[in-house]
């Protein structure tokens, strides 16, 4: 597991922030915030392009996020131009900014201190900031959008994918000087760079040297000179021709459609992933109704009293560990930004990992040894595991100290009836079982009525293969109940989730606790089972030995909640364009041979604006809201908030493309 290295931070007789790994400062020690308008801003002609802009989004890319002043001044002027312009089709700016050497929340916050017209924007970023693995992280800031890619930033420009090709509008060129920092100041960047930038688009960057601007006009950029800032006599700035040729596709058998018309969109589901992609879709500024077939959504595995979140880690997969990660850290700041508007019941107190056998206790250690850090995971022994579950227990286990326990159901409806308010559509009672193409939308009909939406979405669990357009999605139900009990004098003290082969949530407002939960592969039955109730039961006692506050439960009021999830064997949830599975196999059933000959192969055969979300599992509460963001980026053909790697593992045709990688036939 790639692991990040903090910035060793020093500052000169000016009190300008130095790099000890550059030996640089990480702006001028005249005006830094100055020397940001006058190299970037107007060496990119900012206000006039936005001026002049016809797309909703603006896409800004910067080399080195340092101490975030770029991005700070860059934030503020948006604002005003969004004040100055109400009406410009112009809604929403995205800043992708790449760092290697993070500084900390509070180095960033003690730096901005010298620019208190950036305080709030200062608060909301160190309030979230928390860099913690290689990779992409999406901060909010209302029609803000700032991508920070932590790590190399050669692999991770490599891993800004087929879909970020030409979707740049202008770079700041920026980072340690190229004496300083020449493994920076490559072909490979600027090869990138081109690729990545739409044509027309611009770069702007401090430095006048004559390697950079033959590296930059070698790939094919147009560069010019202008005045430096300050005393630096010259800079360069430029852009990439209009007549570009496309970038070729590096993984066509991958790549999603784009949609023909993105403004109508239509989610089928009623749970915890349609509110989450509800969400973002409607921070996109589009039109969308949610068809939802029960009499009030969160019915199914999204209406549980409680629920844990915390990250799947693991200590097999790494990717499947960095994709869980990224979606734990996006989550913490959705839901505290969610909870300012939408009551439900939550409590960030952590979740426990007891090692309940020896299997267990090994994998726990193992985990350990990616050292990650202690507000993530950390092992405990017996007593200090004790300490934080508030009751006492006999082995020890580890500890994610920044997970917790929501109310799912609170969270979903009270979700959806916020969302009523900025614009939401919600029909109930609707339950889609057929859709057709037919004249540039989807359509389908009940009750004599016909419904059209240019985009579909489904959403809906486990029913999701009711439809004719998912076949070959290997989508099975997995049924799933929950026992509710009330507290007791003991359990009143459970201080946080405790997790063994099943969990138990601490006390809640209504005065129960959460125990859970059976696991039953293709099982869609939703009746209560007597049995399961008591295996849940039994489970506790049984994985918690010698814990005298497990024996006394009272589970006589057979309370309990079924739920059918929805998994793929991978272990990893779908999201994406709904592939055509007939037309895939025809495609690509020699992909084989085709890539070990270098052929040309074909983009991948989808169904026309129509998505899927499937496949959360256990695990919604920790991954709805990265998938929810990330579809609704795709639907816009806005950039992706995660690695192309990822990407990949969450394809819709991820099963068969495998195998036809490895030569194998796909029935």
């Amino acid at each position: 597991m790639a692991k990040l290295t903090f910035a060793s931070l020093a500052f000169n007789a000016t009190q300008t922030p130095v790099s000890e790994q550059f030996d640089d400062i990480y702006f001028s020690t005249q005006d830094g915030l100055a020397e940001s308008y006058y190299v970037f801003q107007e060496g990119n002609q900012l206000w006039q392009k936005w001026q002049d802009h016809t797309r909703s989004a603006f896409i800004i890319a910067e080399t080195g996020f340092g101490t975030g002043l770029n991005f700070l001044a860059v934030a503020e002027k948006f604002q005003q131009f969004q004040q100055t312009y109400p009406n410009s089709p112009l809604k929403r700016l995205y800043f992708i900014s790449f760092e290697k050497f993070p500084l900390t929340a509070s180095q960033l916050a003690d730096i901005h201190q010298l620019y208190p017209q950036f305080a709030k924007l200062s608060q909301q970023l160190t309030a979230y900031w928390q860099p913690r693995q290689v990779g992409c992280q999406r901060y909010h800031f209302e029609q803000v959008y700032l991508d920070i890619w932590f790590g190399e930033m050669a692999e991770n420009l490599e891993q800004l994918g087929d879909s970020y090709n030409g979707l740049v509008d202008c770079w700041f060129l920026d980072g340690f000087s190229p004496d300083k920092n020449p493994e920076m100041w490559n072909t490979g960047l600027y090869q990138a760079m081109f690729r990545l930038t739409q044509n027309g688009g611009s770069f702007a960057t401090f430095t006048a040297s004559s390697a950079v601007r033959k590296g930059l006009q070698a790939v094919g950029f147009d560069v010019k000179k202008r005045k430096g800032f300050g005393k630096k006599r010259e800079m360069l700035w430029g852009k990439k021709p209009q007549e570009s040729l496309a970038a070729i596709l590096q993984y066509p058998y991958f790549y999603p459609n784009h949609s023909v018309d993105c403004d109508d969109i239509a989610i089928i589901g009623g749970g915890v992933a349609s509110l989450f992609l509800a969400y973002s879709l409607l921070e996109k500024g589009k039109k969308v109704t949610l068809y939802c077939q029960d009499e009030q959504v969160a019915q199914n595995a999204s209406g549980n009293q409680q629920g844990a979140i915390y990250p799947q880690l693991s200590d097999d997969d790494e990717r499947n560990v960095r994709f869980y990660v990224h979606s734990f850290d996006y989550a913490l700041q959705r839901l505290k930004q969610l909870a300012q508007v939408v009551e439900f019941e939550h409590q960030f107190t952590g979740v426990a990992l007891y090692a309940y056998n020896e299997k267990t206790a090994q994998k726990l250690t193992k985990m350990a040894e990616q050292d990650w850090d202690h507000s993530l995971y950390q092992l405990y022994d017996a007593k200090q595991l004790s300490e934080k579950i508030g009751l006492p227990v006999q082995n020890g286990g580890a500890f994610i100290e920044q997970g917790g326990w929501l109310s799912p159901i609170q969270l979903v409806q009270n979700g959806i009836a916020y969302l009523q308010t900025k614009g939401l559509k919600l029909v109930l009672n609707h339950q889609v079982t057929e859709l057709t193409w037919q004249q540039n939308a989807w359509q389908w009909q009940q009750g004599g009525e016909v419904f059209r939406h240019s985009v579909v979405v489904l959403a809906n669990g486990h029913q999701l293969k009711a439809f004719k357009q998912t076949d070959g999605i290997p989508l099975y139900p997995v049924r799933g109940q929950v026992s509710q009990v009330p507290t007791n004098v003991a359990l009143n003290a459970l201080k946080c989730v405790v997790c063994y082969d099943g969990y138990i949530t601490p006390v809640s407002a209504s005065q129960t606790h959460c125990i859970g939960a059976s696991h039953l592969r293709d099982n869609a039955d939703m009746e209560f089972s007597l049995a399961e109730h008591q295996q849940n039961i039994a489970k506790l006692q049984q994985n918690l030995t010698d814990c005298d506050w497990t024996l006394n439960i009272d589970s006589t009021a057979n309370k309990g909640k079924v739920g059918i999830r929805s998994a793929f064997r991978d272990r990893v949830p779908m999201v994406g364009s709904v592939p055509h599975f007939a037309e895939q196999k025809r495609q690509f059933q020699n992909l084989y041979n085709q890539l070990r000959r270098k052929e040309p192969i074909e983009q991948a055969k989808n169904h026309t604006n129509l998505y899927l979300i499937a496949g959360l599992g256990s695990r919604g509460l920790t991954t709805a809201p990265l998938l929810g963001e990330l579809l609704a980026s795709q639907i816009c053909q806005e950039p992706l908030p995660i690695s192309q790697d990822i990407l990949h593992a969450l394809s819709p045709n991820r099963s068969w493309i495998r195998q036809l990688l490895k030569g194998r036939k796909v029935e």
